[in-house]
């Protein structure tokens, strides 16, 4: 489990993946070390504020691309959410650029005709209101399958292979998240450049509306990754 920044963690994906070990790695630490592919039934890494183009600038960026294309060599079942969404795409040689606006706030995500299909994002389907928080996109990998779109962004999902998935959007997103996202500055910052002064009000009372429904939808998707990464870990023993 891959975190960025101290407040985007795995939230409700935890809870999916309870019967395995966790080991929750901050990638950007002085000295970090991201665990070798052969010994990980899975792997999640999440989101945060820098660019997955930062890899000049932050080590751990560069070192993060690399562990991701050795993951995705050894067959490891990846997850990855918003930025981790973004770095998966670069190690698969695709581009990630600024999207024409920032896409922060809850809104429908629909599912491509191969989402329906899809183990994980099947669950999302047809249609089913997600939390956004992202300025950049990506380009859709060499030999990927799209998933999703919203009415911003052709590409909110995509798989590449049979294991490996990226979800630009937070559907393990709920009121306690939202909550605990609004008491971080940078995150603040953002939603109020995007959404205007009423920014937490608009946020706290959406999360209300959609979060059971998306907590219900986004829970039956991140089983169905647990359930790549037993098969994995059975292939392992």
């Amino acid at each position: 489990m891959v975190r960025h920044v101290p407040w985007e963690g795995p939230h409700r994906i935890a809870a999916a993946l309870a019967d395995f070990e966790l080991v929750e790695v901050d990638a950007l630490a002085p000295g970090a070390e991201l665990p070798e592919p052969g010994r990980l039934a899975g792997a999640v890494v999440m989101g945060g504020p820098m660019s997955a183009n930062d890899d000049r600038r932050l080590p751990g960026i560069a070192a993060e691309l690399s562990w991701i294309e050795r993951l995705l060599a050894a067959g490891v079942p990846y997850l990855g959410v918003c930025l981790g969404s973004q770095l998966l795409a670069r190690a698969a040689g695709a581009a990630v650029r600024p999207g024409a606006h920032p896409e922060i706030g809850f809104a429908p995500v629909r599912a491509t005709p191969e989402g329906e299909r899809d183990p994980l994002v099947r669950a999302l389907a047809p249609e089913t209101v997600v939390l956004h928080w992202h300025g950049e996109v990506f380009e859709l990998p060499a030999g990927a399958v799209s998933l999703a779109a919203s009415e911003l962004t052709e590409h909110q999902a995509f798989r590449l292979g049979d294991r490996a998935w990226g979800l630009l959007f937070h559907a393990e997103a709920d009121e306690e998240l939202v909550a605990q996202w609004l008491r971080e500055p940078v995150m603040r910052r953002e939603a109020r450049d995007a959404l205007g002064p009423q920014f937490e009000r608009l946020l706290t009372a959406a999360a209300g509306a959609h979060a059971a429904e998306l907590a219900r939808r986004g829970d039956r998707a991140f089983r169905a990754f647990a359930r790549a990464c037993a098969e994995r870990a059975s292939g392992m023993s």
